[in-house]
């Protein structure tokens, strides 16, 4: 496999995850992680601005550190919250199944 279909790969197994975890309705096929950040952000919006107990919850299901969501919500302007979230999520299970896969073989 080269680089960008191991790359692919990673990133269609996160969408999965990402995709149970959120109960989202479907996520795009062909997918970067950019495009996956942008599919999460509606629902992650929706978190954070109707049920942040909720949000908080599955931040620390995905083992996003306190630190990170503290620094996002302090110092992004309002407008941008929701997609450095939504990246954040996305950065941070790209590492989890980077090291699933690393530690399998």
């Amino acid at each position: 496999m080269n680089p960008s279909n191991a790359d692919s790969a990673i990133i269609q197994t996160v969408a999965v995850d990402l995709k149970d975890l959120l109960q989202l309705p479907e996520t795009p096929e062909s997918i970067d992680k950019e495009g996956l950040a942008k599919a999460i952000s509606p629902m992650v919006s929706q978190l954070l601005n109707r049920e942040f107990e909720r949000f908080l919850q599955l931040c620390y299901r995905l083992d996003l550190g306190e630190g990170k969501v503290r620094e996002i919500l302090n110092q992004c302007p309002p407008e941008e919250i929701t997609h450095q979230m939504s990246l954040a999520i996305v950065d941070r299970q790209l590492i989890k199944v980077h090291f699933r896969q690393k530690y399998k073989e």
